[in-house]
């Protein structure tokens, strides 16, 4: 008998021991997800039979518009609106573990939330979700939000490059357009100057047990940017109305310039010569993306480059927060 009593109190501690893994594996987004749910169903049957018939056909399905700021960064706290058609009596969710929401409320159609973004977050993208009560219908906005921060990746590639990347700052009055933008340096073996500069865009990826990212590379050298960068600056320059008649006429033989080389070297397009050269330069680089998985600020990836530098180069490193 006591041998049965102890085999039973052991069988029950494993089962309350499986069980508390079990919840401890479940992130705190599902947890809440359940929470939501289990809430929406337990006022459906607190309804009578003839209004649970006639909820089934009135059931409104949220609709989610926009969600204002459109990027956090890590340990800020913000004020986040959502605006929509929501059905009163509507919850919401940001699907992450990296979001706390301290405050909230509804009224007209819109969703305010006072949030606080984990300090621990690294860049990431997420959705925002919206439950309509008593029949439990959601609605979903993906790429809602986007939490960025100032991160430094340092790579190696299996052929023996090296690349550094680093967080550019968000150009002002970009809004909802805002992307994770990133300086690449490539470095060759023990180089201590980069042998190009690239900007390339960082696309989070959600649903993986581990954090996963895109870069998509320009096929931009730094010299072509900077052209570039020169004539919006000239343009932003030639908008202030304050500008005297001979600091306008000196912008704009600038412009005239720069539009002069970029009309040459797009002659130069014609000349077969002239794209063997470009096809050679690209054959010589090619890089144009690189996955990577992140686990602990450890990361494991692949990056594409061209066929004589490797389309499927294994890359290994870390990502490290920077101090801002």
């Amino acid at each position: 008998m006591c041998r049965f009593r102890r085999t039973v109190s052991l069988v029950l501690v494993c089962a309350l021991l499986a069980l508390g893994v079990s919840r401890a594996m479940i992130s705190k987004y599902e947890q809440k997800r359940q929470q939501i749910l289990a809430a929406c169903k337990a006022e459906r049957e607190k309804l009578g039979v003839a209004e649970q018939k006639a909820l089934a056909g009135k059931c409104q399905t949220p609709e989610i518009a926009l969600v204002s700021p459109a990027m956090l960064n890590p340990g800020q706290t913000a004020e986040v609106t959502v605006t929509g058609k929501f059905p009163a009596g509507t919850r919401f969710l940001f699907e992450s573990d990296c979001i706390d929401v301290l405050k909230e409320s509804v009224a007209a159609n819109t969703y305010h939330a006072t949030v606080k973004v984990s300090a621990e977050c690294g860049p990431e993208t997420l959705a925002v979700e919206a439950f309509a009560p008593f029949c439990c219908k959601s609605g979903r906005l993906d790429h809602a939000l986007t939490i960025g921060g100032n991160f430094e990746w340092d790579l190696t590639a299996s052929n023996g490059w090296r690349v550094k990347a680093h967080a550019a700052a968000p150009e002002a009055g970009a809004g909802r357009s805002a992307e994770l933008k990133y300086m690449l340096e490539f470095f060759r073996g023990n180089e201590t100057a980069p042998f190009t500069r690239r900007e390339a865009t960082l696309h989070p990826s959600t649903g993986s047990s581990s954090p996963s990212y895109y870069f998509s590379i320009s096929n931009q050298d730094e010299s072509s940017m900077n052209t570039q960068q020169e004539m919006e600056k000239i343009s932003k320059q030639m908008a202030n109305p304050s500008l005297s008649n001979a600091e306008r006429e000196k912008l704009m033989k600038q412009m005239e310039a720069l539009l002069t080389n970029m009309t040459k070297d797009a002659n130069k397009i014609t000349d077969p010569a002239y794209m063997k050269q470009l096809q050679a330069k690209a054959d010589e680089f090619g890089c144009g993306a690189i996955n990577a998985t992140v686990q602990n600020g450890s990361v494991t990836g692949t990056m594409n480059c061209s066929q004589k530098v490797g389309s499927n180069l294994k890359i290994t490193g870390t990502m490290k927060a920077q101090a801002k």
